[in-house]
């Protein structure tokens, strides 16, 4: 009996280290519960073996592409992750957010959830972390990694970063709207100068939403002139190695490389293009996360 139980422990542990986990985990923060994705790859723990936290691009979730694809892709590399979902001020939000719904939110509210997941990671346990983010969510994790950084975090992966200026913002608001951007930003931040942010504005479109109806203060604070939504501009205050990881076919690569000279000399900072991908990494999640395994197993200067 001995031995059949000796046979039976191994054969349990060895289940064990072939088996992933993927489990669906909920946050408390600011009285709303935000919901997340975990993937804990075959024979991997948190504590030894760290983990990789995703934020998606702007107004999305968890499961959309292409953080669904990287996270299967990290798993299947023995690498860890966390895909989160930003509140966006909603409560229980799993989905893209619904433009139906009246928008008061702001850019940087990310930081701090950001931040609370990362604490909640530590309580789980979790050794060295990487922080990473897709678009949008690339400059809210490069925000965090200056402004609020725990010395848990190790490394930061910003995924086609978003890099907005001035003129692109009138640019692609015109092109998804047809309407002017500037006179819609003047009568916001005309109502934010007055202390009247709250005050909500029928508008022809706000993010990836048409026809929405949003707060001034939230209209001003996502396309009034700010340097810090130019990710490449945050780079040189990052105190980890950074990634940065952009598909061939992105036009910001372009942009990117154009201002590389500004961080040239850091030796923390790589740039990689992902072969035939464009701002989404459609079909082209393996070779992402390859590129991100590799930049994982990299030794940490310092």
């Amino acid at each position: 009996m001995r031995g059949l139980a000796i046979i039976f422990g191994l054969l349990v542990a060895a289940f064990t280290a072939t088996t992933t986990m993927a489990e669906e985990v909920t946050l408390d923060y600011l009285g709303l519960e935000l919901a997340g994705n975990l993937e804990v790859a075959a024979g991997k723990s948190l504590k030894n073996d760290g983990i990789v936290l995703l934020v998606h691009d702007t107004l999305g979730h968890h499961r959309m592409e292409p953080i669904a694809t990287l996270q299967e892709g990290l798993r299947d590399l023995g690498v860890n992750s966390l895909a989160v979902t930003l509140g966006l001020g909603m409560d229980k939000r799993h989905t893209m957010f619904n433009c139906a719904i009246e928008q008061d939110h702001r850019h940087e509210d990310a930081v701090e959830e950001i931040a609370s997941w990362v604490q909640w990671l530590k309580e789980k346990g979790a050794g060295a972390i990487t922080v990473a983010g897709h678009g949008r969510g690339a400059n809210q994790v490069a925000l965090y990694a200056i402004n609020r950084i725990d010395k848990s975090v190790k490394r930061a992966v910003l995924m086609a970063p978003l890099m907005q200026t001035p003129e692109k913002a009138e640019a692609e608001y015109h092109e998804r709207f047809h309407k002017p951007l500037r006179q819609e930003l003047a009568k916001a931040e005309e109502l934010v100068a007055n202390e009247e942010g709250n005050q909500l504005l029928d508008v022809p479109g706000f993010l990836n939403c048409p026809n929405a109806k949003v707060t001034a203060g939230a209209f001003a604070d996502y396309y009034g002139a700010n340097p810090k939504f130019q990710t490449t501009n945050l780079v040189q205050s990052i105190k980890v190695p950074v990634l940065i990881a952009v598909g061939e076919l992105d036009p910001a690569l372009q942009e990117i490389n154009e201002a590389q000279s500004s961080f040239a000399g850091l030796r923390t900072v790589s740039i990689v293009s992902v072969p035939g991908a464009g701002h989404d990494f459609r079909d082209t999640g393996d070779e992402l996360a390859h590129k991100i395994k590799e930049f994982l197993v990299q030794k940490v200067q310092g």
